[in-house]
């Protein structure tokens, strides 16, 4: 997935991530503020945990799920794995 830009790559993981989130709380994506905390969006600890590992799914990446903790919204969230994607942290 590095053959697309770090800007397209952050896109794709936004997008990705909010439309995981949606579907983990039964809503639509555009109803995800993605400057609330995940805990504020409803999301609970195993659901933060599965969204780690359906990052490490979709994106072939080993991804630490402190990381949720380190950054909880999904605005901070996204780069980081944006990142891992580019420099191919890969599981």
């Amino acid at each position: 997935m590095t053959d697309i830009s770090a800007s397209e790559q952050l896109a794709q993981v936004r997008t990705w991530l909010q439309a995981q989130i949606a579907e983990y709380l039964g809503r639509d994506a555009h109803e995800i503020d993605m400057d609330s905390s995940l805990a504020e969006l409803g999301l609970g600890s195993v659901q933060m945990l599965a969204l780690c590992g359906d990052a490490e799914d979709r994106f072939g990446i080993v991804v630490d799920p402190e990381v949720v903790l380190d950054f909880p919204t999904p605005s901070s969230l996204a780069p980081e794995i944006a990142a891992l994607v580019q420099s191919g942290a890969h599981a």
